[in-house]
């Protein structure tokens, strides 16, 4: 390689790296209300909608569709999509 070949291409691994970092790095853990809807995704009462990571709480929340609730859980936020990973979750009344 010449050294061009390997600055660009030191460059774009940089890029790439910082673009992946932000995505993954982004996540921070935070309690949402919102009403479970058909699709499987919370949206809260701002109207944001959030899709719910797998894990072992994902399956349990999918079952409460229509209900309010309370989930406390990681977000992570990629293109413009927000996703909860759920630690712990309960329906309001």
């Amino acid at each position: 390689m010449t050294k061009r070949t390997t600055i660009i291409m030191s460059i774009l691994v940089v890029f790439l790296m910082a673009a992946f970092a932000g995505s993954i790095l982004a996540g921070e853990a935070m309690t949402i209300v919102g009403v479970v809807n058909n699709d499987g995704q919370i949206v809260d009462d701002s109207g944001a909608i959030y899709e719910i990571g797998e894990n072992s709480n994902s399956s349990a929340i999918a079952e409460k569709t229509g209900n309010k609730v309370e989930v406390v859980g990681m977000v992570e936020e990629d293109s413009g999509t927000k996703t909860i990973i759920i630690e712990s979750f309960k329906v309001i009344e």
